[in-house]
C-alpha cells in the first residue's frame, strides 16, 4: 500500500515538474506589445472655435437636401458592399459559436446493425451452416477536456475579437458607401452647373461670331479675329460632350452604388443654388481614434492576435480529457445461445508533449511575429488617420481661401460686362467689346464652379477622414 502511494506521489511530482519547465511560456503573463503613437492633444491644421463638438453620424444631412439624403440612405439600404460586409460579420459570428462549443462536453449517440451467414471450417458441435448470424451495438458516448490552462477560452476570446473586426469593417463599409453615394449625387448636380453654364457660354460666343464674321465681311476685322472666336467655339463644343458623359457614368456609378441596374437611376432634378457647410468643428485627436472603425477594427486584430499567442503557448502544457461511452450489445448465431450485455466504460486521459522537433515552440514564434505585426499596422493605421484628417482640414480651408479671391475675380468681371453694356448703350463701346466682357464673365464663374465643387469634395472626404457616416448598431443575424 505505501508502495503505491509512493508510486503516485512521483506521478504527480513528475507532472509538477514538466509544468515548472513551461512556465516560462505561460499564457498568463503575455502582454501585447505597446504602440509606438504619441496622439496629439489637437489638430494643426483645424480652425480653433469655441464651438460644441460637430455630430458626424449623419453629416450629409448639413447641406439640407432632401434628394442627397435620399441618395446616401437607399446607397446604405441597398449597396452589395453593404450586403456582402454584413455576410461576412454573420460568418464571424458562426465562427464564434464554434470555438465557443469547443468549452463544452460532446456527447453523441452511436448504433451498429450486422446481419448475414457463416461458414464454420470446423463444425463440431456447431451447425455446418449458419444463414442467420445477427447483431448490435448500441449506446452513448461523451467526452470533455477541461480548460485547465486557459487555452481553449484564449481561442473564444481570438474569435470574438475577429466577430468584433468584422462589425468594425461593416461600420467602414458605411461610411464609405455613404461618403460615396454623397459624392456621386453633390457631383452630378456640379456637372450639372458646369453644363449649363457651357450652354450659356455657347450662346454667347455664337453671338460675338456672328458679329465678327459681320465685322469681317465690312471689312473691319481681320481672319484672324474670326479665328480665334472659331477656336474658342471649338474648344467649349468638345467640352460639353465629355461634360455629358462624365455626369451619364457618374449617374451609372450611384445606381450600381444604391443596388439598381446602370439604367435604373432617374434623371435627377436641376440643382439648387451652391451650398457647402462648413468644417466639422470641434474635433479632437482621440476622440476621432475611437470613431474611426478601421482603427477600432485594427485593436480587434490586436486583441486576437493576442489571445492566439496565449492558446499557442497552451500547448506546451499539459492536457487531460474524460472520456465515456456506455451502451448495449448483441450477437446471435444460429445454433448457438445469443451473446448480449450492458455496460460503459470511462476513461482519464493526458498528455504532455515531449519532443514535437520543435513545431510547438515555432509555432508560438509565428504568433508572437503575428502580434507585433498587428500592433505595428495599428500604430500605421492611426499614422495614417491623423495625417487624413490634417490633410482633409488643410485642403478644406485652403479651398475656402481660394474661393473668395475667385468669387471676387467673378464679380469684377460681371461688373465689367454691366459697364460694357453702358457704355454701348452710350455708343462708346461695340457689341463686341460687350460681348467679350460677357465671355470674360461666364470664364470667371466656371472657375468658381470648378472651386466649389473641390470644396463639396474635400468636405466630404474630411467628414470620412473623421470617421463620420455609420452608426453603432450592428447587422442582425438571420
Amino acid at each position: 500500500m505505501m508502495g503505491n502511494r509512493l508510486a503516485r506521489l512521483a506521478r504527480m511530482g513528475g507532472i509538477a515538474m514538466a509544468v515548472g519547465l513551461v512556465a516560462g511560456c505561460s499564457p498568463f503573463h503575455t502582454r501585447a506589445p505597446a504602440s509606438r503613437v504619441t496622439v496629439p492633444a489637437r489638430f494643426t491644421q483645424a480652425p480653433a472655435t469655441a464651438q460644441p463638438a460637430t455630430d458626424l453620424t449623419r453629416w450629409w444631412e448639413a447641406w439640407h437636401d432632401p434628394g442627397l439624403t435620399q441618395a446616401v440612405e437607399t446607397a446604405l439600404a441597398a449597396s452589395p458592399d453593404i450586403r456582402m460586409a454584413r455576410d461576412r460579420v454573420r460568418e464571424a459570428r458562426a465562427l464564434h459559436t464554434v470555438a465557443r462549443s469547443a468549452l463544452y462536453p460532446t456527447v453523441g449517440a452511436t448504433g451498429d446493425m450486422l446481419g448475414g451467414g457463416m461458414y464454420w471450417r470446423n463444425p463440431d458441435n456447431l451447425p455446418a451452416n449458419d444463414p442467420g448470424t445477427d447483431g448490435h451495438l448500441a449506446g452513448i458516448g461523451a467526452s470533455w477536456e477541461p480548460d485547465l490552462f486557459g487555452g481553449r477560452h484564449a481561442d473564444v476570446k481570438a474569435a470574438r475579437a475577429g466577430m468584433l473586426a468584422q462589425e468594425e469593417y461593416f461600420h467602414g463599409m458605411q461610411m464609405v458607401i455613404a461618403a460615396d453615394a454623397a459624392n456621386d449625387y453633390l457631383q452630378i448636380q456640379g456637372l450639372q452647373r458646369q453644363i449649363a453654364l457651357t450652354d450659356q457660354a455657347l450662346a454667347t460666343l455664337g453671338q460675338l461670331r456672328a458679329y465678327g464674321q459681320a465685322r469681317f465681311t465690312a471689312g473691319q476685322a481681320t481672319t484672324a479675329d474670326v479665328t480665334a472666336i472659331d477656336r474658342r467655339l471649338s474648344d467649349l463644343r468638345a467640352r460639353r460632350p465629355m461634360l455629358v458623359a462624365q455626369l451619364d457614368l457618374v449617374r451609372r456609378r450611384l445606381a450600381v452604388l444604391s443596388g439598381q441596374t446602370p439604367e435604373g437611376l432617374p434623371e435627377l432634378p436641376p440643382p439648387p443654388a451652391f451650398f457647402v457647410p462648413a468644417p466639422p468643428a470641434g474635433q479632437m485627436p482621440d476622440t476621432m481614434l475611437e470613431r474611426r472603425p478601421d482603427i477600432r477594427a485594427r485593436r480587434d486584430q490586436v486583441d486576437a492576435a493576442l489571445n492566439r499567442l496565449k492558446s499557442a503557448k497552451t500547448d506546451l502544457l499539459p492536457r487531460f480529457g474524460l472520456e465515456f461511452f456506455g451502451g448495449d450489445g448483441r450477437l446471435r448465431f444460429d445454433g448457438i445461445p445469443g451473446i448480449s450485455g450492458t455496460g460503459g466504460l470511462i476513461a482519464l486521459t493526458s498528455y504532455l508533449p515531449i519532443f514535437t522537433a520543435n513545431r510547438i515552440q515555432a509555432r508560438i514564434h509565428a504568433a508572437d511575429a503575428r502580434l507585433d505585426a498587428a500592433v505595428a499596422g495599428y500604430d500605421q493605421t492611426i499614422l495614417r488617420a491623423l495625417a487624413e484628417v490634417e490633410d482633409g482640414y488643410e485642403n478644406r480651408l485652403a479651398l475656402d481661401g481660394r474661393d473668395v479671391e475667385l468669387t471676387r475675380a467673378m464679380r469684377q468681371a460681371g461688373q465689367v460686362a454691366q459697364e460694357m453694356a453702358g457704355l454701348y448703350a452710350g455708343g462708346q463701346r461695340t457689341l463686341g467689346d460687350v460681348l467679350q466682357a460677357r465671355v470674360q464673365a461666364l470664364d470667371a464663374q466656371g472657375s468658381v464652379l470648378a472651386n466649389q465643387d473641390a470644396r463639396t469634395a474635400a468636405t466630404i472626404q474630411l467628414a470620412r477622414a473623421l470617421g463620420g457616416g455609420w452608426q453603432q448598431a450592428t447587422p442582425a443575424a438571420h
